[in-house]
């Protein structure tokens, strides 16, 4: 048999088998992170020409078309989660109820950490100069559209900021979903943003943040950090997206980054490792930020201010 016809004949099977395995079953699979083998696609190609016997040719070609089915099957299946997980499309004539919403929770001297986890689907999302508030939000969109929950415990105050309903309407209609928040400045902040097709531009630089952890789709991210923790944690899953990252000149950095098939400018930085970016003076900082990332194709710029 052909080395061609093993090849189609592994990759339609393949292919085939996977879709009907998640039509028919409740299989739960993360395919997101196995879209990232497909460069073995072409490191067994090339074994296969090199291989000279007829069966380990048609062994390699066999395996080559598994894992192109894979490939394919795992780029498809997380583009649908993405759109599954962050918006629905509607189509129609109606005008959308445009409304601008405010939301605040009162700060409390008791209150030394907080926690803001946010949840905004696609749209353009900001972080403002400081409050005297906890936190003080200004929404601009589809009418009541968010809503804001609150539990303290001891010292320490859980945010949950999400929107209830993530759908965009085409049509005469306008899509428009933005979100401004301001935070108070003392507490310690840990704060989770998990957005869809998304602006985040997020100035950091009054508040205190230990941890930032950002889940986003395709989207634009301008970070300021600032020096105010001893530590900052600072985590990136990003699908296809433009990320810009400022840190202070007086803090050591550290990047952890996955990102073999994007573009990276990591100013003032010097390479470890494979992935480990540290600057000159991260070794002799009282005060160090980690950052991690792990991204499809983008571009990533960190520099120092």
């Amino acid at each position: 048999m052909k080395t061609s016809n093993i090849f189609w004949g592994v990759f339609f099977i393949s292919i085939g088998g996977l879709v009907l395995i998640g039509n028919l079953t409740d299989l739960n699979f993360t395919w997101n992170s196995a879209w990232k083998f497909w460069p073995m696609v072409l490191v067994l190609i090339g074994v296969s020409i090199l291989v000279k016997n007829k069966i380990g040719k048609g062994i390699v070609a066999g395996l080559a078309a598994l894992v192109l089915a894979l490939t394919i099957y795992a780029s498809v299946s997380a583009t649908t989660n993405l759109i599954d997980n962050d918006f629905e499309l509607h189509f129609g004539d109606g005008a959308a109820d445009f409304d601008t919403t405010y939301f605040a929770q009162e700060f409390s001297d008791s209150i030394q950490t907080a926690t803001l986890n946010f949840s905004g689907g696609a749209g353009g999302f900001k972080v403002l100069t400081p409050t005297d508030k906890l936190v003080d939000i200004r929404t601009e969109g589809e009418e009541n559209n968010y809503r804001l929950n609150r539990n303290d415990t001891g010292t320490h105050s859980d945010l949950s900021f999400e929107m209830k309903s993530k759908h965009v309407k085409f049509g005469n209609s306008t899509y428009k979903n933005t979100v401004e928040m301001s935070l108070n400045s003392k507490p310690e902040w840990d704060l989770n943003f998990d957005v869809g097709a998304a602006s985040l531009d997020l100035d950091l630089t009054p508040y205190k943040v230990n941890k930032l952890d950002i889940d986003m789709g395709a989207a634009s991210l301008n970070v300021k950090l600032g020096s105010l923790s001893d530590i900052t944690r600072f985590s990136i899953n990003a699908g296809a997206s433009d990320m810009d990252i400022l840190i202070p000149d007086s803090v050591g950095c550290e990047i952890n980054s996955d990102a073999s098939l994007s573009s990276r400018n990591y100013q003032g930085f010097k390479k470890i490792t494979k992935n480990i970016y540290r600057t000159d003076n991260f070794d002799n900082s009282q005060k160090k930020i980690y950052i991690e990332i792990d991204c499809g194709v983008s571009s990533i710029d960190v520099r120092k201010y």
